[in-house]
């Protein structure tokens, strides 16, 4: 720690004087990204030893607070009752991106009030998709300032997105998780098995960021999606081999991208490839589209600006919005108005720390930033979208 202070003046200068202090710390963070299968089984006692101590003294050692989803409760309440022990409580959240806010979060800290958490020992469970993850994981980061958590995503997007960085939020009114931290769980655990009762629109909700992975960071990824497009679905749904390999190798990207810059020091992040215009469309109408559709729009919309750029050849163009079609994604959307594409333009200045930084790709598998789109040239890429698809051309 650093002091200093104005030197010594006469008495008639002293309102003059001025000190201060320089406080320097670091923050060290760890947390471990966990591929198991089968979490629920009794016989599987990974979720109770993650952040248990021994050195507590308690006789309540295994007890927990756990977060379901509502959805996911319906479908495995036998497996959450019977895993959990009766010193346990199971808290249901309906979490979705209109509930997604403060009411939810206060929701959750009312919750671990009535609980009464060991502070350090006793880490809180997060079991659903982003929604529950992003507001239970806030909580955690503001309940006593802090206290662990661990995250069971059950959603696709969740295993490859939401569920594995260390982001936390709410929205706020129209915008989209405007209120959060930066908050690490103690572990993420990815359970495949989970998307056997996913929906099939929210198993292509969650392809889309395996795709954006793929354009911007993974040749090899992106032709393993076009070779497997139009069995994506089941294949995940069934937790095969093809599926699971495609699976890891965007949870690898993805934690590769994440982890030099886990605090977004540096805005330039490829990870936000498909999250510029996004966030104005998804909350324009709350869940008329999904994240994942809206990001696919977003992200053909950008590799149009790119290649009208001459910064990506149109064939690897082409490639780009002819998959995101196969894979059952949305390439446009009514919402996207000028109106709409102007308020996300000003907001990502905003955001972003006064550039733009939009990224988009220069071939498959790498990416640049631009910080100079305008509105016309975006309100064009989307025109050029639209035709596409009202001529059946989208291939």
């Amino acid at each position: 720690m650093n002091m200093a202070r104005s030197p010594d003046q006469p008495n008639s200068q002293r309102s003059e004087y001025f000190q201060y202090w320089d406080v320097s710390a670091s923050f060290d963070v760890t947390y471990r990204v966990i591929c198991a299968n089968g979490v629920l089984l009794s016989s599987n006692p990974l979720l109770l030893q993650l952040g248990s101590s021994e050195k507590t003294g308690r006789e309540d050692h295994g007890r927990r607070l756990v977060f379901v989803e509502s959805e996911v409760f319906r479908f495995y309440s036998e497996a959450i009752n019977r895993f959990f022990g009766k010193g346990s409580r199971i808290a249901i959240l309906n979490a979705t991106e209109k509930t997604k806010n403060l009411r939810l979060v206060e929701h959750a800290v009312q919750q671990m009030t009535q609980f009464g958490i060991n502070r350090r020992s006793e880490p809180v469970i997060a079991i659903g998709g982003g929604c529950l993850m992003d507001a239970v994981g806030f909580a955690a980061s503001i309940y006593r300032r802090h206290i662990p958590y661990v995250r069971v995503p059950t959603t696709l997007l969740g295993i490859v997105d939401a569920g594995i960085g260390i982001k936390t939020g709410v929205n706020f009114g129209l915008h989209k998780n405007r209120i959060g931290s930066y908050c690490a769980p103690i572990a993420a655990v990815l359970d495949t098995t989970f998307l056997a009762t996913l929906p099939t629109r929210h198993i292509r909700n969650g392809l889309a960021e395996v795709l954006k992975m793929a354009i911007v960071s993974d040749a090899t990824l992106f032709q393993l999606l076009e070779s497997h497009a139009l069995d994506l679905v089941d294949a995940c749904a069934k937790s095969s081999p093809v599926s699971l390999r495609i699976i890891n190798l965007s949870i690898q990207r993805m934690l590769e991208e994440l982890e030099p810059n886990l605090w977004e020091h540096d805005l330039y992040r490829v990870v936000d490839f498909g999250h510029t215009f996004s966030p104005v469309i998804e909350m324009f109408k709350v869940d008329r589209l999904l994240h994942g559709e809206a990001v696919a729009i977003d992200m053909c919309i950008s590799t149009v600006i790119a290649a009208r750029r001459h910064l990506i050849d149109i064939a690897a163009a082409d490639r780009i919005i002819a998959l995101t079609n196969r894979m059952g994604l949305p390439v446009i959307n009514s919402d996207c108005t000028a109106a709409n594409m102007q308020t996300a333009l000003d907001d990502i200045v905003k955001h972003r720390d006064g550039l733009q930084r939009i990224p988009v790709p220069t071939a498959i598998g790498e990416a640049t930033f631009l910080n100079d789109v305008c509105l016309q040239e975006v309100m064009e890429a989307c025109e050029y979208l639209q035709r596409l698809f009202d001529e059946g051309a989208l291939g």
